[in-house]
């Protein structure tokens, strides 16, 4: 809820500039910063967005350098903002499309001036090739990576159901949170070949320690050398990313009432065993009963 400077407050005799800067301290007190949008800050200070902008051309990061100059705010890091117009831009292109989305669109929902954005990113295609490199569903799966990397060169014992089980909880969880990123990746693919190759090298080199993984055990006779390793990873990914990318049409088809962990279960169990019935923890098939 946004608060509002008390009638007390606003008869005191000061200006613009102060009254957006008492609005925003006052709002920081209940949210963080970054949370807080410009018509958060405009209307607790009873005052208009180009009133705003008069006083602080330079958007939420000159009044967020002024409170941090007060000693309001703790001074944030520089890539914060970069990071800000990065989930900016990937909510406008989600909603409106490439074509139609603009710089100032993007400004606007990240809360900076388009002359902050254009610091960082000097076209659609800077900030297209920048929400590659720095998002996307299979950012959740490096640390799963790492961590699984971790367990077995401490020499735990992991077997493959567990490992599955972490790998596919991390495809679901990116593409979960990550389902506006996912869409985007679609549409790049058929209108900028050029982000498009970069994607897919992302997708290859972010795949790289599970396809390894899987052909080491193949090399040890564990899996059949007949299944490719990269279309198994395919599998897994592209399971999760119709999910994301068809949006609600998903929650309309029948298997959409399984839970997290039923769709975990299922996936492993149809990977790892296939539909040939087999002894559980064995791998050994079972005898068809008479």
């Amino acid at each position: 809820m946004v608060q509002h400077i008390t009638d007390k407050e606003d008869k005191i005799r000061c200006s613009g500039k102060e009254r957006l800067i008492q609005a925003a301290q006052m709002l920081a007190q209940e949210q963080p910063f970054g949370e807080i949008t410009i018509e958060d800050i405009i209307t607790s200070a009873k005052l208009s967005r180009p009133a705003f902008y008069y006083h602080f051309t330079g958007g939420k990061e000159e009044l967020r350098s002024e409170l941090v100059q007060r000693g309001v705010l703790e001074e944030a890091p520089a890539h914060d903002t970069r990071k800000a117009i990065l989930e900016a831009a990937q909510r406008v292109f989600a909603r409106s499309g490439l074509s139609a989305a603009t710089l100032d669109d993007i400004a606007n929902e990240a809360g900076v001036t388009r002359g902050a954005l254009c610091w960082h990113f000097h076209s659609k295609d800077d900030l297209l090739e920048g929400i590659i490199k720095n998002g996307g569903p299979y950012s959740a799966l490096r640390p799963v990576i790492d961590q699984i990397d971790q367990a077995i060169q401490q020499g735990e014992l992991l077997d493959e159901e567990d490992i599955f089980r972490k790998l596919v909880g991390a495809f679901y969880d990116g593409f979960s949170i990550q389902s506006d990123a996912a869409r985007l990746a679609i549409l790049l693919a058929h209108t900028h070949p050029e982000a498009a190759k970069l994607l897919a090298s992302k997708i290859t080199s972010g795949r790289k320690r599970i396809v390894e993984y899987i052909q080491q055990r193949q090399r040890e006779g564990y899996f059949s050398s007949r299944i490719d390793a990269n279309f198994f990873v395919q599998v897994m990914a592209t399971t999760f990313a119709m999910r994301a990318v068809v949006g609600g049409l998903y929650e309309m088809l029948p298997f959409a009432h399984l839970t997290r962990e039923e769709v975990i279960d299922q996936l492993v169990s149809l990977l790892l065993y296939g539909m040939v019935s087999r002894e559980p923890g064995t791998g050994v098939q079972k005898t068809a009963r008479e």
